[in-house]
């Protein structure tokens, strides 16, 4: 995830890594598994003052953590999809909402997962979203009709996968509002335009994900990022990648599994490192930011495309359904999730808060540190606040560059009107296999 390769050494003394052979959900131990760099490390050490036996441990894809959750972890951070598996295999705890009390405007407590939903604790973004998936996963069977999926996961951060680029603007690129004319418009741009010709050093990165890659060169040929039933072989998923490929040049297209070295090389001033970049919004914010080795970037020479659908990714905390019946783990585990996610949610609490350089709530040091997009109501309004934004402590009365930063951030509600633009699972691992065989038989064209 995002800073890993600024902030590995201060994140390797912070986690305590356990052994694999180890079953934590039987003892008192609490093992709180997130991708790599998805928390910050100061919120990890002030949970670690809190709960001494509180471990991290890292994970790579969405698939380990099917893979380990129900004998390792006591909590994990998948998206959506991979909440589903887990509920499907009776894994997830059912939150306690009662156990955060959360005050709402006239005094009562948060009660449950629908009762969160009209408190206004969340983005409006966020209610938009989660009353869709409510919708279709009660009709599929999930959970029940006065149930939520915010009775089994907490909202932690939403991304959207979205495209930047370096330089002079280019006015029909910036009004671009899909996929399939932003990659017609770099097509045509090869030779005329130096920063969409294949050379070594001004190239298009791309995060190297098999499935949000697929899901925007799905979205290309079908309604949403999902493959359809008829999409099952190698061949079906290599004519849907063409989508992508069939648009970049051989040498052009530089493509990296780890997010960092997108960020690093899109963080470079024009015209040095690549330039432009197909990566999710948080990403693309951090290197307009200047990833943490380089200035901000100035608001003339870095351009945000914002498309009307794209992949979007939710992701959730969850609780292993193991621990309900030790009642004073399960205590330690809400408490937990309540300091890393909802702190400073209640009605009157000040989210802006500082206690010295840190701010007084963790889910605010957390989000300060990750920066996706929050699913919190007070977060999203403090960094939208055109009279004091968030950004503004880093960026001093540049108004241009705070609205390009807002706007990037920014995930409208109705950018999540269409929940076919969710990933869903891939139940068949010759399908999976065959994706992935796809994805690097482009890659390896390009």
């Amino acid at each position: 995830m995002r800073k890993a390769f600024l902030n590995l050494f201060k994140i390797i003394p912070v986690i305590s890594l356990i052994p694999i052979t180890a079953t934590s959900c039987g003892s008192e131990r609490i093992v709180f598994a997130n991708s790599e760099s998805y928390m910050s490390d100061e919120v990890m050490q002030n949970l670690r003052i809190k709960h001494p036996n509180i471990s991290f441990l890292p994970y790579e894809t969405n698939e380990e953590i099917e893979n380990k959750f129900a004998k390792y972890y006591d909590f994990a951070v998948p998206s959506t999809y991979e909440l589903l598996n887990l509920k499907r295999n009776d894994q997830l705890a059912k939150i306690d909402w009662t156990k955060f009390n959360i005050k709402k405007e006239d005094g009562s407590i948060i009660r449950n997962g629908i009762d969160a939903i009209s408190s206004n604790i969340f983005s409006e973004t966020i209610n938009t979203l989660i009353t869709k998936l409510d919708k279709k996963y009660r009709e599929e069977g999930y959970y029940s009709t006065n149930e939520s999926i915010l009775d089994y996961g907490i909202p932690y951060f939403l991304q959207s996968f979205s495209f930047a680029y370096k330089g002079k603007s280019i006015p029909e690129l910036d009004a671009a509002t899909n996929w399939e004319t932003t990659f017609d418009l770099i097509d045509s741009y090869n030779p005329i335009d130096a920063r969409f010709t294949p050379s070594k050093e001004r190239r298009i990165a791309v995060v190297s994900d098999a499935r949000s890659v697929y899901g925007i060169c799905n979205s290309i040929s079908y309604d949403g990022v999902n493959p359809p039933k008829d999409v099952e072989t190698i061949e079906d998923f290599t004519n849907i990648y063409s989508n992508l490929g069939k648009h970049f040049k051989e040498g052009y297209t530089y493509f990296n599994t780890d997010s960092g070295q997108i960020i690093s090389t899109l963080a470079k001033h024009y015209p040095h490192g690549a330039s432009s970049a197909i990566a999710y919004n948080g990403d693309l914010l951090y290197a307009a930011e200047g990833g943490g080795t380089e200035d901000v970037t100035d608001p003339n020479e870095f351009h945000f495309c914002k498309f009307d659908k794209t992949l979007i990714a939710l992701d959730m905390v969850v609780l292993n359904k193991k621990d309900q019946s030790n009642s004073i783990k399960f205590k330690k585990m809400h408490d937990i999730v309540n300091q890393l996610c909802l702190s400073g949610t209640s009605y009157g609490e000040d989210i802006r808060q500082k206690d010295g350089d840190e701010y007084k709530y963790d889910s605010m040091n957390n989000f300060s540190f990750v920066a996706y997009t929050s699913p919190l109501r007070k977060v999203c309004d403090y960094v939208m606040d055109d009279n004091d934004s968030f950004f503004a402590d880093d960026v001093t009365e540049d108004s241009q560059t705070i609205k390009l930063l807002q706007r990037i951030y920014n995930i409208d509600p109705s950018e999540v009107s269409d929940i076919n633009y969710i990933e869903e699972n891939i139940s068949s691992e010759l399908v999976k296999s065959n994706m992935h065989w796809a994805f690097n038989i482009m890659k390896g064209k390009l």
